[in-house]
């Protein structure tokens, strides 16, 4: 499956050369990692810090479910990719965000963008952009965000990014398959976090504690006690008013310091 995976030096953003790729017909498992981009982003146009040393990875998914269950594929690539660290001995500090963070410490160790697209003969796709600070944490904050922290700040030993590279790519195609089995069994209105949704709660940040929820223009849209997040992916608030669920499309969370 190697042969699946090309290996730049440098491009502008691995996830805008797969669409390409993929809109040509470019099969299911296509990865392409880069030691650096130019142009790299994250969740809601974000600039996503690129430099050498990093994981910097995209592979083109091609799950056959239907493509309103596309929004699950967020959630199972962080449950994947916490898997494969952990397989390296890597994760001890590690949780998932969300909808679509690695943190570690309180600050962000990588992010998962995850777009959805048709090729030329109209049939769907999807690419998912994974990015994970391994040897350099980058020094910039975004608005609102979290400050980052790389691996090699948890561990004293990391192994080469190529390593890492590997062992997350093959976990990530695995892991997407076996998803999209096991979805593919289930009633047609299942919410497609269902296959994994135990897990991913088990290994969500906040859970059980106090956290605001925002809008992407940083307004407070809730405060309230994080309960879980639902099968459908919208995490779910008890307010004061009762219970408030929000789609990852609408809303962040961050914890609310007493």
């Amino acid at each position: 499956m190697d042969s699946r995976l090309t290996i730049v030096d440098v491009t502008g953003s691995t996830n805008d050369d797969l669409l390409e790729a993929g809109k040509q017909g470019a099969p299911h498992g296509t990865g392409l990692a880069a030691r650096a981009q130019t142009a790299g982003r994250g969740r809601r146009g974000h600039k996503w810090d690129s430099t050498v040393g990093n994981l910097l990875l995209s592979l083109v998914l091609r799950p056959c479910v239907n493509p309103a269950k596309f929004s699950g594929l967020a959630a199972v690539s962080g449950l994947a990719v916490l898997e494969a660290l952990e397989k390296q001995g890597l994760a001890n500090e590690i949780r998932l965000k969300w909808p679509n963070d690695l943190v570690a410490r309180g600050r962000k160790l990588g992010g998962i963008l995850v777009e959805a697209a048709r090729d030329n003969e109209g049939k769907p796709f999807a690419v998912c952009g994974i990015g994970v600070n391994v040897n350099y944490a980058p020094q910039e904050v975004p608005d609102g965000g979290l400050p980052a922290i790389g691996l090699s700040d948890l561990n004293e030993s990391v192994p080469a990014v190529d390593v890492l590279l590997k062992e997350v790519y093959h976990t990530v195609v695995n892991a997407v398959d076996a998803w999209a089995d096991l979805l593919d069994a289930m009633k047609e209105n299942t919410g497609p976090l269902a296959p994994v949704h135990g897990e991913y709660v088990t290994h969500l940040n906040w859970i059980g504690e106090r956290v605001t929820a925002r809008s992407p223009a940083g307004d407070e849209l809730a405060r309230g006690i994080f309960q879980t997040v639902d099968d459908f992916g919208r995490a779910c608030i008890e307010t004061e008013d009762g219970l408030r669920s929000f789609h990852f499309e609408e809303a962040s969370l961050r914890p609310l310091s007493e």
